[in-house]
């Protein structure tokens, strides 16, 4: 059942504080040659910068965006959200401080930090997004294939350059980064420290320093 574990959203790198708050992000970012789908009404509300009057009107239209931005196929249901205390995802996730903001928990949903206003906040709305995506990755059963830790890392790579997609496509001057390491460099220096593993396949990258 490893191959079905936990995915965490690591934090983002910033080039200034605050970002979380709804700062900006300078550069970082990554991108590829993806074409986004052609413009339409609907590609409209995908993209509306407006304020939303409730989360289930932001959820209907980063489904619409991730439709537009990614590979994959939208899911019958919309994933479930839960808002909760930060402390209560650093105490679940991380076991102790981090950064952490936002979470996908595979058959269950996704948990925000309940200081994040995706209906207001276009940056906030992007980090849903981010989580959205790796629903959409499980509902495809996208890198289902790989290890623990590489299916980990590849999930990361794609839901932060969808990301980016978003971000860019609504003119947001922000961008995101991937802050993981790589799965062989995990387990080196995992190996050097005497660590039993730096990666879990439950929860991702555990080291607390990591986070």
């Amino acid at each position: 059942m490893r191959s079905l574990s936990f995915v965490v959203a690591l934090p983002i790198a910033v080039a200034a504080s605050g970002a979380l708050a709804g700062g900006e992000i300078n550069g970082g970012g990554m991108y590829s040659t993806y074409t986004a789908k052609s413009d339409s009404a609907s590609s409209d509300r995908a993209f509306d910068t407006s304020p939303a009057d409730n989360l289930d009107e932001v959820v209907k239209q980063l489904t619409r965006a991730i439709d537009r931005l990614a590979r994959y196929h939208v899911p019958r249901d919309p994933p479930r959200i839960y808002r909760v205390p930060h402390a209560e995802l650093e105490n679940y996730v991380c076991k102790t401080h981090c950064a952490i903001r936002a979470w996908y928990k595979p058959g269950d949903g996704i948990f925000l930090d309940e200081s994040l206003k995706p209906e207001t906040n276009l940056f906030h709305r992007s980090i849903l997004l981010h989580e959205m995506v790796h629903y959409f990755q499980d509902a495809a059963g996208e890198y289902g294939k790989m290890g623990d830790c590489d299916r980990w890392f590849h999930r990361e790579l794609d839901a932060y350059t969808v990301q980016n997609r978003y971000l860019g496509t609504i003119g947001h001057p922000s961008r995101v980064a991937f802050t993981g390491d790589n799965c062989n460099n995990i387990e080196a220096k995992a190996k050097d420290e005497g660590h039993a593993q730096a990666f879990d396949g439950i929860k991702g990258r555990v080291d607390p320093d990591q986070h």
